[in-house]
């Protein structure tokens, strides 16, 4: 009878736990089907880029001789992970490696042995990717295209003036009103180049005072973070002259763009060649050359020459070495075509401005507006913001860069990756602008990732982002004079959330999204503040308080 009833029981406890178990096995039923879905939907991917790069791989061996010459990885890539290098060569040609890797700082021993190790920066000599490609026929053709388009816009700016002014201008009142008043920016810039050499000095001179305190280490720290406190507070300083200047000269947009832009470029300059060497003078390291050899003997911190630091100030690289890879001679033809290009482009850019932005918001506060208005207005402005954009970035990061780094002899021409491949917004900003990234990448990314958040890549990102989106504002209000964060808005909150919702995307429908968002986006930023421009020109705004300026003028003005 017990063994009846235990059987029973048993009976009855299995009854029970059915239930339970067909729930569990739903769930595993479940699990097996998404990760059947997610394996097939990730092996068609892997079978699709395998097939993409052997696709690739014949393309270059045939059309792209240039990839083929050298190992793809060390000629494209720019960072090394292991033995991080502290100098570089100055042959010509040459690998920028050093010798011996920068020993990490005292404090950053037990940590950097718990996270990742981040690279750094290395300079190889290289030419550009458009300057590689543009020795295929094909890409060549391309090349002509946008020669036509030029042509295109020129006789449209001729025949425009001829038969409705009765004149040709070709531009030129344009080129007039944006750069009046550019010999006091060019006074201003002498003036900014005599505080950053004085900069150099007061570097010299706190390593060797620091380094006759050394018996006394308390005095040392005093002098240290006083020195600190000294030079954050002249970077503040500058950068506050060189915005406020734009305010009290009233200069226009271009001579105001060119202001801020060699301000900020002079302010990182100055603070990629401290960062770099305070390190080196923190840890007592001397580069170890036969030119150095009695200052070591001696003891003395070892500061770079005023050489090295002067041709940094003016060589195409925000990343501070003693040295960079050098060509052999100039090639003038390559650097006159260049020029050439930045002066063509700057033709179209003035074309566009009075045959597209002045005539679509011109009269913007004038007229009446509303939505659909608005919205004609914008897919009008949609091409012209293209090409704007496009122009932009071959202007900037091919055409200038390029034409100075042939004059000063510059090998590392990798200023800009293939970001127009790019399937997602991480690949195109890491891509796109690579001089401001490895400095953003080697000054503040990995400052914050190991002295700031301790280790959180997603902290230093975002911080990265929220400098660079205000430095982008920073420029563009000043420039205009304007308070209108819409730029802030795009690239600090748009733009970040772009970044981690496009991790997962396919790579077609990603590249082709992320040239959606750029064309809309960029129509977008140049037609807001386009209409926020002439609708502080053309309606009589009354700022009566403080909320008055904070308040956009395109909205007060019909409102």
């Amino acid at each position: 009878m017990a063994a009846e009833r235990v059987e029973k029981r048993d009976e009855e406890e299995a009854q029970t736990r059915l239930p339970d178990l067909s729930f569990v096995h739903d769930k595993l039923q479940k699990f097996q089907s998404k990760m059947l879905s997610d394996f097939e939907q990730r092996l068609s991917c892997m079978v699709e880029d395998v097939l993409q790069d052997l696709r690739q791989r014949e393309l270059r061996a045939h059309e792209f001789p240039n990839f083929e010459k050298s190992d793809r990885k060390s000629t494209w890539h720019n960072r090394v992970t292991n033995q991080a290098p502290a100098d570089v060569s100055d042959a010509p040609n040459g690998h920028a490696n050093g010798t011996e890797p920068r020993p990490p700082l005292q404090s950053e021993t037990s940590v950097r042995k718990q996270r990742r190790q981040l690279p750094e920066k290395v300079f190889v000599a290289r030419e550009s990717y458009l300057t590689a490609l543009l020795q295929v026929e094909h890409m060549r053709t391309i090349y002509h295209i946008f020669y036509i388009i030029l042509v295109m816009f020129l006789l449209n700016v001729i025949c425009y003036d001829y038969f409705v002014d009765g004149r040709f201008d070709l531009g030129l009142g344009t080129f007039r009103g944006g750069l009046r008043r550019l010999h006091w920016v060019l006074g201003v810039w002498l003036l900014e180049h005599v505080f950053v050499l004085a900069l150099y000095f007061a570097f010299r001179g706190w390593a060797l005072v620091r380094h006759r305190l050394k018996p006394h280490s308390s005095l040392q720290r005093f002098w240290s973070h006083s020195c600190l406190i000294l030079y954050i507070s002249s970077q503040l300083v500058f950068c506050f002259v060189s915005t406020s200047l734009c305010l009290k000269f009233n200069l226009p947009f271009v001579s105001a763009c060119v202001l801020l832009l060699e301000s900020t470029r002079l302010l990182m300059k100055m603070h990629a060649f401290v960062r770099y060497n305070a390190e080196r003078v923190l840890n007592g390291k001397a580069k170890k050359e036969d030119a150095q050899k009695e200052k070591e003997a001696s003891g003395l911190p070892f500061v770079p020459p005023l050489s090295c630091y002067t041709y940094f100030l003016f060589a195409p690289t925000l990343i501070y070495r003693d040295s960079y890879p050098r060509t052999s001679h100039i090639r003038w033809k390559f650097a006159l075509n260049r020029l050439l290009e930045v002066v063509a482009i700057a033709f179209l850019y003035a074309f566009i401005h009075e045959r597209h932005i002045h005539e679509h918001f011109g009269q913007y506060g004038l007229e009446p507006m509303g939505p659909s208005q608005l919205i004609l207005k914008l897919f009008g402005m949609m091409l012209p913001c293209a090409v704007i954009f496009l122009c932009g970035f071959y202007l900037i990061l091919h055409s200038w860069l390029n034409f100075t780094s042939e004059l000063l002899r510059f090998g590392d021409r990798m200023f800009y990756k293939d970001w127009w491949t790019s399937h997602t917004y991480d690949g195109y900003y890491r891509n796109w602008n690579v001089v401001v990234h490895d400095w953003l990448y080697e000054y503040v990314y990995k400052d914050m990732y190991t002295h700031v958040f301790r280790g959180s890549k997603v902290a230093a990102s975002l911080a990265v982002f929220m400098i660079s989106a205000v430095v982008h504002e920073q420029v563009l209000g000043f420039a205009l004079q304007m308070f209108f964060p819409v730029m802030f808005f795009l690239f600090g909150v748009v733009g970040v959330a772009l970044v981690f919702l496009m991790r997962s995307a396919p790579k077609v429908m990603g590249n082709i999204f992320l040239w959606f968002s750029l064309i809309l986006g960029n129509a977008t930023l140049i037609s807001l503040y386009a209409m926020e421009h002439y609708a502080l020109k053309n309606c009589s705004l009354s700022n009566q308080s403080w909320t008055d300026r904070l308040l956009p003028a395109v909205w007060r003005c019909y409102n």
